[in-house]
């Protein structure tokens, strides 16, 4: 039972090493369970015949209140995503259509469900980088987090409230949202490590994300650098920020490109030795921060988050498939004959099996 499982404690997934069917079977358990009483979900980009419609599609003929945010601005799957609205329209399920001037992309599910004794009912959630779709989950290199911790669902039901444009000015306590509370938590975290750094302390940050691209974030982790803060990027797109000067002498710059595309967006901040990570849909772009709805949630386990801070690790770490960025926005490979090759994803593949061969034991 997925929920059961939820109950005991936070579970991450990390695709494509592992498999995303519990995305599925969260959704399609939701829908066949006589416990769940409703499911908001938001839709960016599905794949055709997806699985998870069909589940939302049943939950509704079950009875369920079913609330879907579709995602019709989503580029290259427009039509697609028209389409999809319209059949789960006629399934009975309530869609809620793309908010004009603003494109949501965060990507996030939400059950509400009462216990066997009917008296209690409890909120699961799943908060990912990446989209509901089962074929790029076995391409695309993302993070997805299961929990029904009380603060991060109430957050979320938040947030499908300002979807459904009944609340203009939200408040929120642990998630973080694009145009509402995400940038001034940003600037606060590097701003700490820019403290920690002054007092000769040690301060480090790591940002996994697909573009770099906003000068006013940029900006800041300049500030950082100047300051002392190590800083270090693992940026597969666009990186409009320019290491190797006397203002960015403290950051470096990683790019891989190998088997699988990679689309997670997760960030470190060391906090003074009690670290903070966090995982969700923006990338540090202006689009993204200004002009999006986007969710990041922190990554509360701390088995959880010394496994993403492992995975980060042994990112910056490769030298067979890595480069740096140079000081020209130029890839240079970081393979180096004295050092023992690291290939980063097939590292992580036999880090996550040893892990799971553990935990069985």
């Amino acid at each position: 039972d997925i929920f059961t499982n939820i109950r005991k404690g936070d579970i991450l997934l990390m695709h494509p090493y592992e498999t995303f069917d519990p995305v599925v079977d969260f959704v399609r358990s939701a829908a066949r369970d006589p416990e769940v009483l409703a499911i908001k979900q938001t839709l960016y980009r599905v794949s055709g015949n997806s699985p998870i419609i069909a589940a939302l599609a049943q939950a509704a003929e079950n009875g369920k209140q079913v609330s879907v945010l579709v995602e019709l601005k989503a580029r290259f799957d427009e039509e697609n995503n028209l389409a999809t609205a319209e059949l789960m329209e006629k399934a009975g399920i309530h869609i809620i259509y793309s908010i004009p001037g603003l494109k949501v992309h965060a990507k996030v599910a939400l059950v509400l469900r009462r216990n066997k004794e009917g008296k209690q009912v409890r909120s699961y959630a799943y908060i990912s980088t990446g989209n509901f779709n089962e074929k790029t989950a076995t391409v695309y290199a993302d993070s997805g987090l299961f929990t029904s911790n009380e603060v991060i669902v109430n957050d979320l039901h938040t947030l499908f409230r300002v979807l459904r444009k009944e609340v203009a000015e939200p408040k929120f306590k642990r998630l973080l949202v694009a145009r509402f509370n995400l940038l001034p938590e940003l600037r606060r975290r590097i701003g700490y490590e820019i403290n920690m750094a002054k007092a000769g302390k040690e301060a480090h940050i790591i940002l996994k994300m697909n573009a770099l691209q906003d000068p006013a974030m940029i900006d800041e982790l300049y500030k950082a650098s100047e300051a002392g803060v190590k800083i270090d990027l693992i940026v597969r797109g666009i990186c409009c920020l320019i290491p190797g000067q006397a203002y960015s002498k403290n950051i470096r710059i990683t790019r891989i490109v190998d088997s699988f595309l990679e689309h997670a967006r997760i960030w470190y901040f060391l906090n003074g030795g009690k670290p903070l990570l966090f995982m969700g849909s923006p990338d540090w772009m202006r689009r993204n921060l200004y002009r999006r709805i986007e969710a990041v949630t922190p990554v509360m386990d701390e088995e959880l988050k010394q496994e993403m801070i492992d995975m980060l690790h042994i990112q910056l770490r490769d030298n067979q498939k890595a480069g740096w960025v140079d000081e020209n926005l130029k890839n240079v490979l970081k393979k180096n004959p004295n050092e023992e090759p690291v290939r980063a994803q097939y590292a992580f593949y036999e880090y996550l099996k040893e892990k799971n061969d553990r935990n069985r034991l």
